[in-house]
């Protein structure tokens, strides 16, 4: 259940990042924003500054944690790697999560993650949600 909750979690933060262009792969838009040096893939170093600068916004009072209210005041539950906790949330809550996430998203164990396995994940998410395929093909 705990692995449905964060893939849920993770595809609903994918579905709410519009695409880079009409005809590019669900996802698109969150891998270009993390791929930071745009070849084509996401590390674990690349995916972790991520989540460590996500931290640093939501952190607003510069505490070390987020609390509830300033997931509130980020919108929908603080986004990808807090929307399933509750009370406050250091960085290391998150990174722990982030890791977990990642090591699901990198199908093949290469320490990177390919728009291939992003689709991967879309398309799974789509059969439990029974959704049609991206492209509108049946």
């Amino acid at each position: 259940m705990k692995k449905f909750l964060l893939a849920a979690a993770f595809a609903a933060t994918l579905s709410a990042v519009p695409a880079l262009a009409q005809d590019a792969p669900r996802g698109a838009g969150m891998f270009g924003r993390l791929d930071a040096n745009k070849d084509g893939v996401i590390t674990k170093e690349e995916y972790d500054a991520d989540v460590a600068a996500r931290f640093a916004r939501l952190d607003t009072d510069k505490d070390g944690k987020v609390s509830q209210a300033e997931r509130d005041a980020a919108g929908r539950g603080g986004g990808m790697g807090m929307r399933n906790m509750t009370g406050d949330v250091t960085l290391a809550d998150m990174q722990a999560q982030a890791q977990r996430r990642f090591d699901r998203l990198d199908a093949n164990h290469d320490g990177k993650i390919d728009q291939a396995e992003i689709q991967a994940m879309m398309d799974r998410m789509r059969d439990r949600q029974g959704s049609p395929p991206a492209d509108g093909n049946n």
